[in-house]
């Protein structure tokens, strides 16, 4: 059937408003990378200087080894970790030593070291396995996303640095918890003459396409940390939108 004139007009007036927010919602911005899985219908838009690590370096004898993020005592959160399958692991090059030391010359003709850290930073996108956990703790659990996300705040060492809490990310709801400190290693595979050093981790959960998923980020630098926590996210064909938009602040020394 043939349009008439007027209809044509304003079909293409409809279809020209359409294209920018597909555009929008589709196209990476500057120095992004872009990730998808069809079958979780999801799509990331990650920095660019970030580079995917085999998901087996975050995992030891089936368990979560991510520090800051594991190694809580709690046997609830050891049981639910256990289940956690990583979809994506991406990671900051390291180049050089990951400590540099800087002689330099004092009022008093002496000589002081400054040491500087390299900056770490790290995503895990994992999926909770339900059929890995008892039926018994699956049925009776009402509180799966909160104790994922705020496995970061029951790390030895680390202490939350905001009230965990709700928000949305366009229609999606997604709970969020944030901790600062210096964690101990739960990688038993891990050196522990390093130096302590302080971290920055967030906890992202949420109930997608009956999918549980949960965001790890962290970092030894609280700028990269916000930077990297900015990577957006595609749930189904809504907008891409920024995981967490807000910046996030240090604790009080």
């Amino acid at each position: 059937m043939a349009l008439s004139f007027p209809t044509r007009i304003f079909a293409t007036a409809i279809l020209a408003a359409a294209l920018p927010l597909a555009s929008i919602a589709q196209t990476p911005a500057p120095n992004t990378t872009e990730w998808e899985n069809e079958g979780l219908a999801l799509r990331l838009f990650y920095p660019s200087d970030l580079v995917k690590a085999d998901p087996e370096k975050v995992l030891h004898d089936d368990r979560l080894t991510l520090l800051g993020v594991t190694g809580a005592p709690d046997p609830k959160l050891a049981e639910e970790t256990r289940c956690l399958r990583p979809r994506l692991v991406l990671e900051l090059p390291q180049s050089g030593q990951a400590q540099t030391t800087k002689p330099q010359p004092t009022s008093d003709g002496g000589t002081q070291v400054t040491a500087a850290t390299a900056i770490t930073a790290s995503i895990l996108l994992a999926e909770l396995d339900i059929d890995c956990l008892n039926s018994d703790h699956v049925s009776t659990s009402t509180t799966l996303l909160p104790d994922m996300a705020e496995l970061v705040n029951k790390v030895p060492g680390m202490k939350s640095i905001v009230q965990p809490a709700w928000y949305n990310v366009g229609w999606q709801k997604v709970h969020m918890a944030a901790a600062q400190g210096q964690p101990s290693s739960s990688d038993p595979t891990s050196s522990q003459s390093a130096p302590p050093q302080t971290l920055y981790t967030m906890g992202l959960s949420t109930n997608w396409n009956n999918h549980l998923l949960v965001w790890y980020f962290s970092s030894n630098n609280i700028d990269t940390l916000n930077r990297i926590t900015k990577t957006t996210v595609r749930f189904g064909r809504a907008q891409a939108a920024p995981l967490y938009p807000n910046p996030m602040g240090t604790a009080a020394p």
